[in-house]
């Protein structure tokens, strides 16, 4: 009787341990960090985030981010390139974090699309994904183009059985080709431009823009809900 007292005892004590921690979880507001945003950018420019949705994730068919300078924790503000990298809700890590997206704009007689970072305010503003002549994506400025042509990208729909979940061909006016996802099993990839495979023969060309990524920074120590 007393071994079967004492087992009866200690569940109940490991019911209360259990209650009480999930109370604590639901009390404890949660508490997030930008160190390495701060770090390189610790001026702010506002004190509310603007609406998420207009600076939405551009994601890959595997469901990673594409993110330009200071959208993840994975690019710092001087690197120009454009990556892949694990998809990350604010707060579910201790050490990465996601930031804002990319703001499109559009000439709605081209109809071609430019985008812009909304995080690279911190190294200059005004930088927008382009593809070089050569092939390489990287964030540059309007004025440092040899052609307006190499920031402008149009979108086309996919095949039937790869027209869901809002995925698009992005195709680059200067270049004719597709932005590209490369292969590879690194956590940072990087993206490009290939010829264009309208049959969707290389998924890796497929993005589409989300608008559900919560406890994304905007700025220093300011994010949204």
């Amino acid at each position: 009787m007393n071994i079967i007292h004492a087992l009866c005892n200690n569940i109940i004590l490991i019911n209360l341990a259990l209650v009480l921690a999930t109370v604590h979880a639901v009390a404890t507001p949660l508490v997030l960090d930008s160190k390495r945003l701060c770090s390189q950018c610790s001026k702010c420019d506002t004190k509310t985030c603007p609406p998420s949705e207009a600076y939405p994730h551009m994601t890959a068919f595997d469901d990673t981010l594409i993110v330009g300078a200071l959208q993840s924790d994975y690019v710092n503000a001087s690197d120009r390139g454009v990556y892949s990298v694990p998809n990350i809700v604010g707060g579910e890590y201790a050490r990465y974090n996601a930031y804002f997206g990319w703001k499109s704009t559009s000439g709605s007689a081209s109809g071609y699309h430019r985008f812009s970072n909304y995080m690279d305010k911190c190294s200059g503003g005004e930088n927008y994904l382009t593809v070089s002549k050569h092939g390489k994506v990287s964030l540059q400025s309007l004025a440092s183009l040899e052609s307006l042509a190499f920031a402008d990208w149009k979108s086309i729909n996919p095949p039937k059985h790869l027209n869901h979940r809002e995925f698009r061909f992005w195709v680059s006016r200067g270049t004719g080709k597709c932005l590209t996802l490369f292969g590879g099993t690194s956590k940072k990839r990087t993206v490009g431009v290939t010829d264009c495979k309208f049959d969707g023969a290389n998924k890796g060309q497929l993005f589409a823009f989300r608008f559900h990524y919560h406890n994304s920074f905007c700025c220093c120590g300011h994010h949204n809900k």
